[in-house]
């Protein structure tokens, strides 16, 4: 132990300690033993259960239960639900406070009686522990099966690696969790913009790389609300490089990022999308990453007039989400297609807006030049120059435009060629339905 802040091992060991003088004095309840207090469905006068301020330090645990607010019986429910994949005995401790035979590990019924011994304290728990309740909805503990508290409560994976400091697990896309891990092999040197956006971009990185300093050392956090977050939106015509910035932001600043899939977000189910929601955020705020939604105006987009209840509880998700970005502590950058989409009221409470046009002729030929690899053989007389000022391409068929023709080099055994680069030229014009320039 270091000073009079515990280090993440011993806070989680004192954690233990905690949960298991609870479960003794549970366990002696339950048979009527030496603490003389037997579980009572007429006692509503305290539950017994140890203050939040026990759980100290800087570690995760610490970092859960008080960055969230988690009440007595929360931290104690995620404490127990952790707590087998850190020692086995909790496990089978926990048969202890059940009349089921042969009960090993945690249930939703195990929880309750570990966290209540009254008639009013059950009621609560059981509340805690129903799918709206914090605990699940937020996506700190998992029942199976989900609608019975007889089964296993456990701590989800990617929590439990992160509360143990373990390398997190990449999470799958899916409708409950409708992110995934977004990478990229660029570096912001790859990033090919005019002047004025690059400067931008260039001072979101510094800004992100001093969030610490400016919000947590000098105090803008503690006088300010929201003062922790930041929100970037990055606008401007398919293909130009919205994308592969926000991932080359992430990889500059040592971030992990997750990219929001916002068909799986937009739940057919009323109330769906905000779980789904606080889920990804609630993950990205304990480890710290950065939340990229790809075309946001699909969800923060303009609400739309009431004309039926579907048109009523639509605009009511798009209401929340628009508060929980906001409210969000870490980084968030969106794109979008058209800045027209994004609902006005949300762009006043966006902190940096970078435009992405399409590329000039200047920044085509640097493209040209930048997006073949250094294998590729490319036969020298090809004039970038002038492809640039005939083909008015973005980033993204600048590249396709070169992989076709490296296909088709490849095909006749020979080095690619201005005639190779017109024919993929010619494709992605085709693609977008425009007439090739003569």
């Amino acid at each position: 132990m270091t000073g009079t802040v515990p280090t993440p091992v011993a806070e989680l060991r004192t954690a233990l300690e905690i949960l298991d003088a609870l479960l003794t004095v549970r366990i002696e309840e339950r048979r009527g033993g030496p603490s003389g207090r037997p579980l009572s469905l007429d006692d509503d006068d305290g539950e017994g259960l140890p203050s939040v301020d026990r759980f100290t330090g800087s570690g995760p645990l610490a970092t859960l239960i008080h960055s969230t607010g988690l009440t007595p019986a929360e931290a104690l429910t995620v404490l127990a639900a952790l707590a087998p994949a850190i020692d086995e005995r909790f496990a089978v401790r926990y048969g202890e406070l059940t009349d089921r035979p042969g009960a090993v590990g945690l249930t939703g019924e195990i929880a309750r009686t570990l966290v209540a011994r009254s008639f009013r304290g059950r009621l609560d728990a059981t509340l805690m522990l129903a799918p709206s309740g914090r605990l699940r909805s937020s996506g700190l503990v998992d029942l199976d099966p989900p609608d019975d508290l007889s089964g296993t409560l456990r701590t989800p994976a990617a929590l439990t690696a992160w509360l143990l400091g373990l390398p997190p697990e990449p999470p799958v896309a899916t409708a409950a969790f409708p992110a995934h891990p977004l990478a990229t092999v660029h570096s912001l040197d790859d990033v090919i913009l005019p002047a004025a956006a690059r400067r931008r971009v260039d001072a979101l990185a510094g800004r992100i790389a001093h969030r610490s300093t400016v919000v947590a050392d000098w105090g803008f956090a503690a006088h300010h609300d929201n003062a922790s977050g930041l929100i970037a939106l990055f606008h401007g015509p398919p293909g130009t490089g919205k994308t592969m910035t926000a991932a080359a932001l992430a990889a500059h600043a040592g971030l992990p990022a997750y990219i929001v899939d916002l068909s799986a977000l937009v739940s057919k189910y009323i109330g769906e999308t905000e779980k789904a929601l606080a889920r990804v955020f609630d993950r990205a705020a304990r480890e710290g990453s950065i939340l990229v939604f790809d075309e946001a105006d699909a969800v923060f987009g303009a609400r739309t007039e009431i004309a039926d209840a579907h048109d009523r509880y639509a605009n009511q998700e798009v209401s929340y989400l628009l508060g929980r970005i906001e409210a969000h502590p870490g980084i968030a950058i969106l794109t979008t297609n058209l800045l027209a989409n994004i609902d006005t009221a949300f762009q006043r409470r966006i902190h940096v807006m970078i435009e992405f046009p399409e590329p000039g002729a200047g920044e085509r030929e640097r493209l040209w030049t930048a997006v073949a690899p250094p294998e590729l053989p490319v036969d020298p007389a090809i004039d970038h120059a002038e492809l640039a000022r005939r083909y008015r391409l973005t980033g993204a068929q600048i590249r396709d435009a070169t992989l076709d023709a490296a296909y088709l080099a490849a095909a006749d055994g020979r080095v690619v060629t201005t005639g190779h680069l017109v024919a993929g030229i010619h494709r992605q014009y085709e693609k977008s339905a425009r007439t090739v320039p003569q």
